[in-house]
C-alpha cells in the first residue's frame, strides 16, 4: 500500500489497523507467557547457508572509507541460538527479514516481517501448542469468528500425509532416485541438476500444498532428514527430522524444528549446505564459527535440563493478511517494494 491508498482507501486504512493491532497484541500474547523479548542486528556477516535461500549484500564503510562487507537477515535464528546458549530460556523477537529473488507481493515479498520465538527447554509439540493458542489469542482480540482458527489444529506426518494425498509410501522415497522416478511416473519433468528437495516440492506443491488447511489449520510434521540442516532427527528414526511447516487455506505460515544442537554435526551439514551453494553457483562465505561455538554450550545446556531445544519462525505478514482479509502482501506492509519500483 502507499501512502494515497492509506489516505483515502477504508478498506487499506482498516487493513493498516488490523496490522497495529496485531502487533502489538504479538508482544502481549508472549510477555503474557513469561518470554523475553530480545533485539539483534539485522545486518550480519555471516548468513545461514540454506541453499536456496539469497540474502541481500550490503556495504558499510567507516569514516576514512574502508568497506564492509554484510547482509541482511533471511532469520534470526542464529543469533538468538546464540542468546539461548548464553543461558536464557523462553525468547521472541519481532523483526524485519530480507530474502532476495523473491516476488513482489502475493504471499512473498523481499522485505518482510518475522516473529521467530524458542523453547529452551522446549519440545516442537510445545511450539505447535504455542502457535495454536496465539492464533485463538488473536482471533479472539480481533473479533475474528471463524470456526476454522478455533477449531483443534491438525498434526499429521509428511509421510502420513503423502500416503493420504497421493498414495506413496515416503519411506520407499527418501533417495533422489527413488523420488525422481516417482515424479517422473506422476508426470513431472526431473532435469539432471535436481536435487532430491528440488524433486520433493515438483511433487509436493503441485499435488498436496494446495489442500493444506482448508477445513481447519494443519502441522505438517516429520520432514525427510536430507531437507533439515537444523533440525535434530526424529527419535523413532532417523530417516527423518523434527520440523514443521503450518499451512491455512494453502497458505505455508511457520516453519518449526527441534532443534539440532550437537555442534559437530551442525558444522558437518552446513559445510554440505556451503558445497550446495557451490554447486548451483550462488554466493559462498564461511560458516558462522561463533554459532557452532554457542551450540557446544547450548547441547551442555539441554543435556543438563534433560531435554530439547525447540523454535519456530511466522511470517507475521501472513498472518495480518489472513485476519485482515487482504488481497496479498502489497496491502498489509506500508510501501512494499512494489509499490516502489511502480
Amino acid at each position: 500500500m502507499d501512502w494515497k491508498e492509506l489516505k483515502n482507501n477504508f478498506r487499506i486504512r482498516d487493513i493498516f489497523e488490523t496490522r497495529i493491532k496485531i502487533l502489538k497484541l504479538t508482544r502481549e500474547f508472549f510477555w503474557n507467557l513469561d518470554f523475553k523479548e530480545v533485539d539483534t542486528p539485522i545486518a550480519i556477516k555471516l548468513p545461514g547457508q540454506e541453499p536456496y535461500l539469497h540474502p541481500v549484500p550490503v556495504k558499510f564503510h567507516n569514516p576514512i572509507g574502508d568497506e564492509y562487507n554484510f547482509y541482511l537477515q533471511t532469520s534470526p535464528e542464529f543469533a538468538m541460538k546464540k542468546i539461548l546458549s548464553a543461558g536464557y530460556n523462553n525468547i521472541f523477537q519481532v523483526c524485519k527479514c530480507f530474502r532476495d529473488y523473491e516476488q513482489f507481493g502475493g504471499n512473498h515479498n523481499i522485505e518482510f516481517m518475522m516473529i521467530e520465538w524458542y523453547r529452551s527447554p522446549g519440545e516442537l509439540a510445545n511450539i505447535m501448542d504455542d502457535m495454536e493458542s496465539f492464533f485463538k489469542f488473536l482471533s479472539e482480540k480481533l473479533n475474528y469468528h471463524d470456526p476454522k482458527i478455533n477449531s483443534v489444529w491438525d498434526r499429521i506426518s509428511m509421510k502420513d500425509l503423502w500416503q493420504k494425498e497421493v498414495g506413496i509410501n515416503l519411506d520407499e522415497n527418501l533417495t533422489l532416485a527413488s523420488l525422481s522416478k516417482t515424479a517422473t511416473n506422476l508426470g513431472f519433468k526431473v532435469d539432471a541438476g535436481d536435487e532430491y528437495e528440488d524433486v520433493f516440492y515438483k511433487i509436493f506443491l503441485n499435488k498436496i500444498e494446495t489442500k493444506l488447511g482448508t477445513k481447519k489449520p494443519i502441522f505438517i510434521t516429520d520432514f525427510p532428514a536430507q531437507m533439515c540442516s537444523l533440525s535434530k532427527s526424529c527419535v523413532n528414526d532417523n530417516r527423518y527430522a523434527q520440523r514443521f511447516e503450518a499451512y491455512i487455506d494453502g497458505i505455508e505460515l511457520a516453519n518449526g524444528f527441534g532443534e539440532l544442537t550437537n555442534a559437530k554435526r551442525q558444522q558437518e551439514l552446513l559445510e554440505l549446505d556451503r558445497k550446495k551453494r557451490q554447486e548451483l553457483g550462488q554466493e559462498i562465505y564461511d560458516v558462522d564459527s561463533d554459532f557452532i561455538s554457542a551450540l557446544e554450550n547450548l547441547d551442555t545446556l539441554a543435556s543438563a535440563n534433560k531435554s530439547g531445544v525447540a523454535g519456530v519462525a511466522l511470517g507475521l505478514d501472513r498472518v495480518i493478511k489472513l485476519f485482515s482479509q487482504a488481497r496479498d502482501l502489497n496491502e498489509v506492509i506500508f510501501e512494499a517494494v512494489n509499490d516502489q519500483i511502480n
